[in-house]
Parts: structure tokens; sequence; C-alpha cells
């Protein structure tokens, strides 16, 4: 606990040097006695600059319940960037959650029924929820720690430029407080939180680590939060990891049980970003916002200064009845307008099913899967596929020479071509294509082999490497104990993400493996496939990649397209076209 301690106090005094070093920031002088709080930050210069800079960038305003944000003022760059994202939204109401940096609160938790003031005016205090939180002395006491938390000051100038009216409700949370302590506060909330409530989570990420090691710990956090998995969150190591993993606990549990929402992570970064020298001993950023249900199935516009964005959707194919379909030319513009929309340009990968040949061969058989070339090109480039894996059980549905003549087909259209056991390289990521499944050899199933793993493990592919896996049972909707055995042997072997195909069926969340060393998605259904709801569904896996080399995915909802196809043609023929 000691040496917990003085790192803890290291942070704080970390925390105060970096804003000396930011020009016309301060601390202010002591609070009155029965006055507001004084601001922890007394020069509007810092904040000022980092506003007027956010404006300057593109930003998809959405409807958001939830910003986790840091409270080193060397990113307030990002916060304020974070802030633009709920910009011009309505709350009653804004719940900031902080570490108590001093560790004074002798409770779990503490908040105040004071006004603060800032640099840009006062921010009021919701009384009546401050003093309904009092209601339990056992886990909130009243304190007057705010006066000098950065935790807090350093987030307030931005609450009352972005939201001037909106009253808040602190709650700085103890470093020793437990996950029980968590669970009750939670409850306590219940009367607290509305419809339109912002929850505002005041965190910073891996404390007191060399650059390397940060990214790593960053990662570990990133896989956990994308999986959801509170668990793990509970497991969190404090200061290594975040230096309060309550209040990211009690954020996504709150944003679970009022609003439905689940993170999304706009930005990572590090102080290193912000010197010019090699730092012993870094602090690292992680802002999440939390989409209102409505707004959760978006995929975000290309932000290059943010993230480089990948798209990965599962199983495509545009021959049999879906090639049918696409033959009404309305149906197909239709079609490609709701993927053109809701993909909002993101560079996509596929596995594409099937063999793709110049003229459709006469007869062929209902599991022997074919699609004509053109179609097949034309669809990939106006859906921005960028790579296709060809690595799964429908390829050499024709033979091997049909299936050499794709791959050269597909090649010399301009895309990466993934055969099983390739590793190409795509810049932010490497990318391994696999199959476990193969309809043309016995044994049909278990083709993953020892020696593959081996290859992948002593490649040199730098980090991160994703795998897409052509793995499983049709129709599932739980991962086999293969799966399982099979995602723990590529992490061991390297793979940060794993992406699966082959079940026709979305598993709707992902999962960490190994305390968040890797993640695993292990399947995304159906992208184009002519197989109907009642069947079949599907995902869009969206990974952000950041310049410091870690990445973010989520799971982004597609609606079934072959029945929206269907039902169009339909509608057609109903009109007489």
């Amino acid at each position: 606990m000691k040496a917990f301690t003085a790192s803890f106090f290291a942070h704080l005094f970390g925390a105060l040097l970096s804003l000396v070093l930011v020009p016309c920031s301060g601390i202010a002088g002591p609070e009155t006695p029965s006055g507001p709080f004084p601001s922890l930050y007394s020069k509007a210069d810092v904040f000022v600059a980092s506003i007027q800079a956010a404006q300057g960038v593109p930003v998809f305003h959405r409807r958001v319940s939830g910003l986790t944000v840091p409270h080193h003022l060397v990113a307030a760059d990002l916060i304020a960037r974070a802030f633009r994202v709920a910009e011009g939204n309505h709350y009653d109401k804004i719940v900031i959650l902080f570490p108590d940096h001093f560790m004074k609160t002798r409770r779990p938790f503490a908040t105040t029924r004071r006004p603060f003031e800032t640099v840009f005016g006062r921010v009021q205090v919701s009384e009546g929820d401050a003093s309904r939180l009092l209601a339990d002395p056992r886990m909130v006491e009243e304190s007057g720690l705010f006066a000098k938390d950065h935790g807090i000051g350093a987030v307030l100038p931005y609450v009352r430029h972005f939201f001037p009216d909106t009253p808040i409700v602190p709650i700085a949370v103890s470093i020793k407080s437990t996950r029980d302590d968590w669970e009750r506060l939670v409850a306590d909330l219940d009367p607290v939180i509305t419809a339109n409530t912002l929850i505002v989570q005041s965190t910073d990420f891996s404390h007191y680590l060399s650059h390397h090691e940060a990214i790593q710990r960053d990662q570990e956090v990133l896989n956990i939060i994308a999986a959801d998995d509170l668990d793990a969150v509970a497991k969190l190591r404090q200061p290594a990891h975040l230096d309060s993993r309550g209040s990211q606990y009690m954020q996504m549990r709150l944003q679970a049980k009022h609003f439905h929402s689940r993170p999304l992570v706009m930005f990572n970064s590090n102080s290193q970003a912000y010197s010019d020298r090699t730092e012993p001993e870094t602090t690292s950023y992680i802002i999440q916002i939390y989409p209102a249900a409505g707004d959760a199935g978006l995929i975000d516009p290309p932000d290059p200064s943010a993230a480089e964005a990948y798209c990965f959707a599962g199983d495509t194919f545009f021959g049999r009845y879906m090639l049918k379909l696409l033959s009404h030319t309305e149906v197909a513009e239709r079609l490609r307008k709701e993927l053109q929309t809701r993909l909002a340009g993101c560079p996509l990968i596929v596995n594409l099913e099937g063999v793709v040949v110049d003229k459709m061969p006469g007869k062929l058989g209902p599991l022997t899967l074919a699609m004509p070339q053109d179609l097949v090109l034309d669809w990939l480039k106006s859906a921005n596929v960028v790579a296709v894996s060809v690595a799964n059980n429908h390829a050499k549905d024709l033979g091997e020479e049909a299936f050499a003549k794709m791959v050269t087909t597909l090649q010399a259209s301009g895309l990466k071509v993934l055969r099983h056991g390739d590793i190409v390289d795509l810049g932010r990521f490497r990318l391994v294509a696999l199959t476990d499944i193969d309809n043309n050899v016995k044994p049909f199933e278990n083709r993953v082999s020892e020696a593959d793993l081996r290859g992948i493990g002593r490649s040199d592919a730098l980090p991160p490497l994703v795998a897409y896996l052509h793995w499983g049972t049709e129709f599932q909707t739980a991962p086999d104990q293969r799966q399982i055995v099979l995602a723990d042997d590529l992490r061991r072997n390297g793979v940060s993400l794993i992406v699966g195909a082959h079940s026709h069926r979305v598993l709707a969340h992902l999962e960490a493996l190994a305390e968040g060393q890797s993640a695993v998605a292990y399947s995304l259904g159906n992208f184009l496939f002519d197989q109907s709801h009642d069947r079949a569904s599907g995902s869009i896996l969206e990974v952000r990649f950041f310049p410091q080399g870690t990445f973010f995915a989520r799971l982004v909802p597609m609606p079934n397209l072959y029945d929206m196809a269907h039902q169009r043609t339909w509608d057609a023929r109903e009109a007489g076209q």
C-alpha cells in the first residue's frame, strides 16, 4: 500500500508539474469557508486555446449519454474534442466521476453541495441530488477535497463552456473503494439519473510506464472495454492500467442500465506524443463516448487525425439467389446506396465465399458457389473493399485452376487477396487469413495446423496482427471448444485480434482473452448472402487503429441485406416495374 500511495502522489505531482508547463495555467487561492469552490485552474488560456483548436476539427456530432476524458491538461485538446461531440445536446444534469487523488475521503465516495467557480463562470451543483447521495452516510461523505483535485478541476471549465446552465453532481471515487461499493452507488444513483443526464468520467490511463509498456497496458484496457467485460474491469490494476477502475466500472454499469449504451473509443494517446524527448514514465489517455441507442449503429466518417479505421464484414456471396435479386437495377442501386450510407467510406475487408468466374457455368449444384466476375468487382469497388479472404470452404468449389484464376483476377483489380496462411501488410496492421474448414479435402475440419500457428508466431509481421478465421459450425450461436482453444493458440502466437466467419450468424459480443491480451469476434455472420433473417444475421466489425499502435474494435449491427433487397424486389413488382 505504501508503494501505491507514493506512486499515486507522484502522479499528482506530475499532473501539477505538467500544468506549470502549459502557458498561463495555475492554481487558484484557498477556498472560502462558506462560499463556492474556486477553480483549480485559474487562467483561461489553456482552455480557450484547446476549445478554439477543437472548433477547427471536423466532428461527427451525435447524441451521447457519457464521456470519458483525461484530467491532464497536457491532453487538453482531447478533452475539448470529446466535449465537442456532445455539443448542441441538452442535458438536465451532468454527473462527474473522478478519482480522489489526495485520498482525502474516509468513505468510498464524496460529494459536495457547493458550487464551483471556473475561468468561464460559475458551475452550479444539483443540491437535491447531492443531498440524496449524502443520505447514505456509510457510502458518501461531504468533503472539501474538490478545491484542489485536478480530477474535477481540469474538466469543469469545459462543462461550463459547452453546457453553461447545466448543474453537476460531482462524485469523488476513493481508490480504496470496492466492487460492492460501486454497485451500491449505482443503485443510489437510480433516482438521480434521468433520460437527459450526461455522465462524465474523468480518468487517466497507464501511469509511470515506458511508452512501450504503456501501449501494452492500453491495449489490454481497450480490449476489455470493447468486450464490455465488467469482471475484467474490476480486476484492472491501479495505477498501471488506470487511476480509477471504480469510475470506469460505474460508467459502464450506468450506461448499460440507464441508456443501453456501450463505449466507443475515439482516441488513445500518450503523454509521450506531447514531448520531443523520450520520457521514462508516461501517462495515457483513452477518450470514450457512449452513443445513444439510435446512434449506436453508425460508423463515423473517417477522421485521420483521430484514428485510421478499417471495417470487417462476414460471409459475402453475389451468386445464386443474390444474383437474381441484383439483376433488378432499382433494387441493386437502392441496396448499394444503403451500404454506402452505413459504411461511411470505411475501407472494408470481407470473406468472399465461392468462386469468381468470368462466365457462369451452365449447371451448378445448390452447394457449389460461383459468381460473375464483372458483378463482383463492381460491388466490391462500390463498397470500398480493400482486401478479401479466400481462405474458406467454398473458394475451391470449381477446382484449383479456377481458384488460381480467381486470385489473379482479384489481385489485378487492386485488391489484397489472402489465401490460407497469407500475411499482408495494410499499413496500420498486418492481416493473416486461415480456414479451419475445406470441402475439397479430407478431413474437412480442423485444418489449421500446428505448423500454421508456428508460422504465424515465427513470422516477422509487426503488431498489431489480425487473423481472419473461417471456422466453427453453421448457424451456431456460441463458440465451440475447438474455436476457444484455437483462439488462445493464436493469442499465444502473437495475434492481437481474431475475426471469425462461416456460421452465417453473428455472435453479438467481443471477448477479451487472457486479461485483455487479445480480442476475438467469433463470428460476423453474413454481409451479403442469400439467407433470410430467420436463419442468418450479421454485423460489421469497425476497428480504429490509433497512431501509437493500439486499436479499438466494436461490432456495428447490420440489417439482413438479402431481406432488404428481396422486399424491394416485391415492391418493384407490385408497382409494375
